[in-house]
Order: structure tokens, then C-alpha cells, then sequence
């Protein structure tokens, strides 16, 4: 595995290799989730079954920064998040977290929000682990996901980071990183996800399941002391925050986001060992809310639901931008 600062690239899947049977050396040797049981982890097996199936085409990511650059990551209020989450009971730890959503059309919100970046509203989707209380020492939250700013061009983008609250003093500013050779547009569907290795690095992959290309990569654990990863996994539109400032920038009005294959794997062992973990597993419900003037008020902009199509189907959650002017 070719490796860089942070991260190492993993094999490129050759053209029509058939990854349905590949053995599980060969799924690791490509940067593949490993497979999971059919009858055990039915909706983790649907969920896998779909990225790796054609029409399938991967390619080594690369990567640049964000500019401006922007934090991801985690506050201990509702401001920047919505979305929802779950616990794993002690002494289990999520080692597998999985979501497939939209590109969303983005565009300006109808008023701007106090102490923001009015002009320039940005936000990102993502499922991670971890993150929650973001103020506690050693707190880290690797993420994956897609971004959506109506002022960039273009509007759409794929990005990772590894959010980490170290006491190592590092005065390099903490910012998302594109993956710039997976181009995204409005209405394509993503899958994306994380896999906990034995070694505590992560493998992150993401798929445009609308033109089939695919991406993974294995990031290695930040600089300092991190608590051990897998406490809860998220499925978030989040509205990030300035590095210069510590200002949050407003949320763009996104219209809504269906969160679905919202699937986790949770081991009290190795690494493959556990159970399944659905939204039906404890499931919290997360609100975004911003400030606006004339009048002062706050408003709740962005409401998280559970959503279901039919009996059979996984449990999902939906964001929904709200109308600060309503």
C-alpha cells in the first residue's frame, strides 16, 4: 500500500473483477469493506452488495484543500449539527458505520443569520463516528462525506477529515479535505462509510452510486492521545465552522436530505464480531438552530425525523431545511 502523511492508497480494483466473490484478502488488498452476513446483518449486506456491484469503476483518490478552508467536526450544542445518532452499550464499539443520501440543490437562505458569515452560507453531509461531545479532551471524529456551498464552483464535492480535540499542541488549523478526482452533482446518490481496523486506523470509502466510481483510502490516527474510537456514529448535515474566526457559517437552504442504509456494526472483540445497529437501536434525534435579527429570535432550520418506506425496509432519518421567514 502506497502510503503518504496521514493516509495510504490502497490496490485499484481491476476493470470487471468480480468483488461479490472476492475472498477477503483480496477486499482488503483493494481497500473493500469486508462482507458482511447475509442473515445476520441483512441490511449491512444489502448495503455492501449495492457498492460493490456494477456498474463499478475505482480509481486512487487524491486530495487538496478546502479554499477558504473549513472545519468539520463537532460542538456540544445543536448549532451545527442535525441528523441523528446512536449509542453502542459499554463495551461495545462501533467498527463499521454506513449512509446513502442525495446531492441536494443548495441555495441561499431566505435571511441571513447573526454572527455568521451572512453572504456565504455552506454545509456538509456526512456519516462519522464519534464527535458528540466535542469540548471533552481526546474527543476525535473521522468523517466522510459530501459538500454543498451555493458560492463554490462548482456547488459539489467530496470530502473526508479525521477531527480530532488533542492535547498535543498543534497550531495547524483543522480542515476537510477533497477528494477532488470524484466529481459529485446535484440529485447523484452517494454511498460512504467507515471501517475500523484492528490497528485503530480507519478505512473510508465513497461511491457516486450514479456514475459508479468509487473511492477508498486507509487514514492513520491523528497526532496525540485519542480515546478509543466507536462510542456512537452519526448521520449529520452539519454547517462548518471558520478556522480564522470560530465563526459558524449560515446553512444553506438545502430543501431535504433522506439519510438511508443508516447501518452500523458494533463488536465487544474483534474487529467483523458483533451485531448489527439500525436507527431502531436507541436513536437520537438532532435539530439545528441559528440566530437571526428583526426581530431577535431563534429559530430551529434544519428538523431531523425517522422515516420508513414500508415494514420491510431499514429505518432512515430526513432533514428538512426550514424557512427562517415562515
Amino acid at each position: 500500500m502506497p502510503k503518504s502523511d496521514g493516509y495510504g492508497l490502497y490496490e485499484v480494483v481491476p476493470k470487471g473483477f468480480n468483488l461479490l466473490e472476492a475472498s477477503p484478502d483480496k477486499l482488503d488488498l483493494y481497500g473493500i469493506p469486508q462482507k458482511p452476513d447475509v442473515l445476520t446483518e441483512p441490511e449491512l449486506f444489502e448495503f455492501w452488495a449495492t457498492l460493490v456491484s456494477p456498474h463499478f469503476f475505482a480509481k486512487r483518490p487524491t486530495f487538496s484543500t478546502i479554499d477558504p478552508p473549513s472545519l468539520g467536526g463537532a460542538l456540544e450544542s445543536m448549532l451545527n449539527w442535525s441528523g441523528a445518532l446512536i449509542s453502542t452499550p459499554w463495551p461495545q464499539r462501533i467498527v463499521f458505520a454506513a449512509g446513502k443520501w442525495k446531492v441536494p440543490a443548495v441555495r441561499l437562505p431566505s435571511a441571513p443569520a447573526l454572527n455568521t458569515h451572512s453572504d456565504d452560507p455552506k454545509s456538509l453531509l456526512w456519516v462519522g463516528l464519534d464527535g458528540r461531545n466535542g469540548r471533552l479532551p481526546n474527543t476525535s471524529l473521522p468523517q466522510i462525506g459530501t459538500g454543498h456551498w451555493p458560492n463554490r464552483k462548482p456547488n459539489h464535492f467530496a470530502w473526508w477529515d479525521w477531527w480530532h480535540n488533542s492535547d498535543e499542541k498543534d497550531t495547524t488549523p483543522q480542515a476537510i479535505t477533497v477528494i477532488d478526482n470524484l466529481p459529485i452533482e446535484t440529485g447523484h446518490e452517494i454511498l460512504a462509510g467507515l471501517a475500523v481496523q484492528v490497528s485503530g486506523d480507519v478505512l473510508y470509502f465513497i461511491k457516486n452510486q450514479s456514475t459508479g466510481q468509487f473511492r477508498s483510502f486507509l487514514a492513520r490516527q491523528p497526532p496525540g492521545e485519542i480515546e478509543p474510537l466507536g462510542s456512537s456514529v452519526e448521520w449529520v448535515m452539519e454547517r462548518p465552522t471558520d478556522p480564522g474566526s470560530g465563526d459558524l457559517f449560515p446553512l444553506p437552504d438545502y430543501g431535504s436530505v433522506d439519510f438511508s442504509y443508516c447501518v452500523a456494526r458494533a463488536a465487544d472483540g474483534a474487529v467483523g464480531s458483533g451485531r448489527m445497529m439500525t436507527l431502531a437501536d436507541n436513536a437520537l434525534m438532532i435539530e439545528m438552530r441559528e440566530a437571526f435579527a428583526n426581530p431577535e429570535r431563534t429559530v430551529i432550520v434544519s428538523r431531523a425525523a425517522l422515516r420508513q418506506e414500508n415494514a420491510s425496509a431499514p429505518i432512515g432519518v430526513t432533514c428538512t431545511f426550514q424557512d427562517p421567514m415562515a
